[in-house]
């Protein structure tokens, strides 16, 4: 592909890209929730009553239902939504920012531009979500 190819192909607008983020926010949490909901009974089996990862997830199915095992679904969806939007939303307006006057974007922009998603990622959503989960 030459240079002219190259510039006359449409970028993928910021708001989009945190769409996208949120969408894949809801489907790893959808496919995490009952690994963690499994973690956590385990974490706090004190009588014995699981034997192990499948034990204890083919027991919660059977004595609570299949939906038990995506208990507690929705804040997590919500964190990881929130996160993902952010992320790939502000990487996208960061990556807009720091193009040269060509168009391009250096490795060194495509570092900060990272670099400042992380960070605001983690200021906005992560570490008040995390703050709520031990005040409450």
């Amino acid at each position: 592909m030459n240079e002219s190819e190259n510039n006359s192909k449409k970028s993928i607008p910021p708001y989009m890209k945190a769409v996208s983020g949120s969408l894949g926010g809801i489907v790893e949490a959808s496919c995490l929730q009952p690994i963690d909901v499994i973690k956590t009974r385990l974490q706090l089996d004190r009588t014995g009553n699981y034997k192990g990862i499948v034990h204890c997830g083919s027991t919660v199915a059977r004595t609570e239902g299949v939906r038990a095992l995506w208990k507690g679904l929705t804040p997590f969806a919500t964190h990881l939504t929130l996160k993902y939007a952010l992320r790939m939303g502000s990487n996208a307006v960061f990556q807009a920012a720091f193009k040269d006057e060509n168009g391009q974007l250096s490795n060194r922009g495509r570092l900060l531009s990272g670099f400042g998603a992380g960070v605001l990622e983690a200021l906005v959503i992560v570490t008040p979500f995390e703050v709520s989960l031990y005040v409450y």
